[in-house]
């Protein structure tokens, strides 16, 4: 089965310092956001083909696994290697959203700004809204750390990207489950 590729090339354009958006193939969505210098990303990738850098350039082949269900999309989000700008509004890079198809783990190629050091955050958007929707929706980090109430510590989850394309497996934990069964438990909580 062939797996389902993010696909997209983004330009910045310096002059207005926004995000010029192209997607090819897949309807996915990516921004990347420069401090107005100009940043070409070659993220030209076919589904099915696999995730290409082009020469000096970086990217993330991000397999998602434990999707609890088929619907809604799986968003990637990617934050610099400063630990006070993680999961801060605004401070994002690049996001790609990927619909969820009926079959195959969702494999999303994301494309770095450049080589260096990045954290990544996968997000399983079940009503596909664009929020986070913390006691549903399944969540997940670089280097897959253990989670608990809270989100981990943004040195926990930094990696290295070299040029090339870079494979990360992201497991995605729901915090209160997101099926029928844990859905239940917990109504039964809520009547004591």
């Amino acid at each position: 089965m062939p797996a389902n590729y993010g696909l997209n090339t983004a330009k910045v354009n310096s002059v207005f310092g926004t995000a010029l958006v192209v997607a090819i193939g897949l309807l996915t969505t990516t921004r990347v956001v420069a401090d107005d210098v100009p940043t070409k990303i070659d993220g030209s990738n076919v589904a099915g083909t696999g995730c290409v850098a082009g020469p000096g350039e970086a990217a993330i082949e991000v397999s998602v696994e434990n999707l609890q269900t088929r619907e809604g999309q799986v968003r990637a989000q990617i934050y610099s290697s400063d630990p006070d700008e993680f999961l801060e509004k605004g401070k994002k890079l690049v996001r790609v959203d990927l619909p969820i198809e009926e079959d195959g783990e969702p494999v999303l190629c994301v494309p770095l700004p450049s080589p260096g050091t990045y954290a990544l955050v996968v997000m399983h958007d079940k009503n596909a809204n664009g929020r986070a929707d913390f006691f549903s929706e399944g969540f997940g980090f670089s280097n897959n750390p253990k989670l608990s109430l809270g989100p981990p510590d943004g040195e926990e989850v930094m990696f290295t990207a070299s040029a090339g394309v870079s494979k990360h497996e992201i497991e995605l934990n729901y915090i209160f489950g997101g099926d029928e069964e844990k859905k239940n438990k917990r109504r039964k909580l809520k009547r004591r």
